[in-house]
């Protein structure tokens, strides 16, 4: 057995059955040539969640989550690789003696100096006062300090670069960790310098990046790692390490947005807290939190920016069907001041007395509205309408109006008129709204779709080649990676080539490795479609002509026509005016126009 951390993936997933593994957590199906069953991962009431045998590999077409037996196991019981590793091989019967004498992944690499520069950072903020007493006029006990494994960064431009070297770190390695920066002279240099270090953990407890808020005045304020091949702060939750058992446990997540608020609370005991990463929450985002609890409060910054900021994510969480609540905190607060001043009782209160997004909303309309005077409850109203416009069901509905009717400038005249004013008004709003929504549905939007015959081309394409079928050997000799228009199933294909021409075919698992998680779910969702037609020799070849003969369209288009232009499309009035007869007569020729003939 060669004496590598691949061969040893190989070897166990050779030895187990991924149908078995998964079955004893998931109830499983047979259908078709695969099994399905209801996803681990996300709330569903129809089977989306397909495993294949065949391919070693698993997929949900609800939440998109994929992978093979080992990323199954670390998602489904929060193991480490490693942990995940020992328990496959002892089931497979695998030894494991050379298994941690092994090569490293290229993530476990990077996971290692990322390791090192945390330790040093640790090290730095023991020798630095300035640094520790920052953190203690912020509240934070030594032991929370040493929970988060917070460090400090000094403003030398080479501290962490020297000790890296020191350790035989290649400097380029630790710059694709993001941990330092080439500069033009060929050398490296600190990203982070004369910062507070904040580790960023994973839920298997790596440290995948790294955020550094500054001590003195330099901008930005706080800066995070760049994106790596372990790290994007668009899927990222600070905390969740710490916090995904009590989220499970409590029944509902906290999210706030920031390290510090994060870090404060957990020390305040409300340890089912996670922050953003200084970015808005994202679908992703939502997916990770919602594979541990159902419900959310948000716990966002009370100014303007921070209330618009919980408004938007409510409204994802609330598309994702979750039970989203919006806490008021006091003008002018965070979670982190809150908690700082000690008023950990004021802070509990409003999270228990989070409200829903249609009461939160009309709530600071309320408290925004001149109710003195009847042409300021008229207007309060006039923007109240449009958000029961939002509500789903008249039930829902009909609550909010008995609410808002104490607010109409003719309440004195009788409840049952002001209700019925509010009612008709509502009733107008939701079918304007679903007159706008049916009209954007039959014309396909802002936009009608483009290209889509040859992106079925090209899935049709990938699956055979990703599958194996007919036909895979005449894809690899007919077509590139820089055939394809889209940009997953460009990077999809480059990848399933080289895999192709060194392996003389694909093996899904290690495809899907070598991808990101985007392109992975995209490959993945290929390869595991049961239900997808197949595909003769005959229309394969059609497939294959189409994608070549549209990135030849397109490259004539960009050097012929591209003087007459407009928004990527080509403009046929100033072609007229401005070309030659010639390009004229070609463009007619080539769009099947007659002259005259509108777009």
């Amino acid at each position: 057995m060669a004496d590598s951390r691949e061969a040893l993936k190989e070897e166990v997933r050779g030895r187990i059955n991924i149908v078995d593994v998964i079955s004893e957590y998931v109830a499983l199906k047979r259908a078709g040539k695969s099994h399905k069953g209801l996803c681990p991962f996300h709330s569903e009431k129809t089977p989306s969640f397909t495993v294949s045998e065949d391919f070693q590999s698993w997929h949900c077409f609800g939440c998109g989550e994929h992978g093979d037996v080992f990323s199954f196991l670390m998602k489904i019981e929060n193991l480490t690789f490693v942990e995940a590793m020992e328990r496959l091989a002892k089931r497979a019967g695998v030894e494991l003696q050379r298994f941690e004498g092994g090569e490293f992944s290229r993530k476990d690499q990077l996971a290692k100096i990322n390791a090192l520069a945390a330790a040093y950072f640790c090290e730095m903020l023991k020798r630095v006062s300035v640094a520790g007493d920052y953190l203690r006029d912020r509240g934070l006990a030594d032991e929370t300090i040493q929970q988060f494994r917070l460090g400090y960064a000094a403003p030398a431009w080479d501290g962490l670069s020297r000790h890296l070297t020191e350790r035989r770190i290649n400097l380029s390695d630790a710059a694709q960790a993001g941990l330092v920066i080439k500069n033009d002279r060929g050398g490296y240099y600190d990203r982070f310098r004369h910062r507070i270090i904040f580790p960023i953990l994973d839920i298997q407890a790596r440290i995948i990046g790294f955020g550094g808020r500054a001590l003195g005045d330099e901008q930005p304020k706080y800066l995070n790692s760049p994106e790596t091949p372990l790290f994007s702060k668009t899927r990222s939750l600070y905390a969740l390490n710490f916090a995904r058992k009590a989220i499970s446990e409590i029944g509902h997540a906290i999210v706030v947005e920031g390290y510090t608020d994060a870090i404060a609370a957990h020390q305040a005991g409300f340890v089912n807290c996670v922050a953003t990463l200084g970015t808005a929450l994202t679908l992703d985002h939502i997916g990770v939190i919602s594979r541990y609890a159902s419900k959310v409060v948000l716990a966002y910054d009370s100014d303007s920016a921070g209330m618009a900021a919980a408004l938007k994510g409510a409204a994802m969480f609330e598309e994702a069907e979750s039970d989203v609540r919006i806490a008021r905190l006091p003008s002018g607060d965070d979670p982190d001041s809150m908690l700082h001043s000690g008023r950990v009782s004021e802070f509990g209160s409003a999270i228990q007395n989070a409200l829903p997004i249609t009461d939160y909303k009309l709530r600071m309309l309320i408290e925004g509205a001149d109710l003195s005077s009847a042409a300021g409850k008229a207007a309060m109203l006039k923007q109240a309408v449009r958000v029961l416009a939002d509500v789903h069901t008249a039930v829902e509905r009909e609550k909010y109006i008995n609410f808002l009717a104490k607010y109409h400038p003719n309440f004195e005249s009788g409840t049952t008129g002001a209700e019925g004013h509010i009612r008709r008004d509502v009733d107008a709003a939701v079918r304007q709204k679903s007159g706008a929504t049916g009209r954007r549905a039959a014309t396909g939007g802002a936009a009608p779709r483009l290209g889509s015959a040859v992106e079925k081309a090209e899935r049709a394409v990938l699956r055979v080649l990703i599958r194996g079928e007919d036909g895979a050997g005449m894809i690899v000799q007919s077509l590139s990676a820089e055939d394809f228009t889209g940009e997953l199933s460009r990077a999809a294909s480059s990848a399933a080539f080289e895999m192709f021409q060194r392996k003389q075919g694909i093996y899904l698992p290690d495809l899907l490795e070598a991808l990101d998680e985007k392109t992975g779910g995209f490959v993945s969702e290929i390869a595991m479609l049961e239900t997808a037609a197949p595909v003769n020799e005959t229309v394969l070849q059609d497939y294959i002509s189409l994608i070549k003969n549209q990135r030849l369209r397109k490259a004539r288009t960009s050097s012929v026509f591209a003087p007459y232009m407009t928004e990527g499309a080509i403009d046929p009035e100033t072609l007229r005016r401005e070309g030659s007869a010639k390009e004229y007569e070609e463009f007619l020729r080539k769009s099947g126009r007659k002259p005259g003939e509108q777009a």
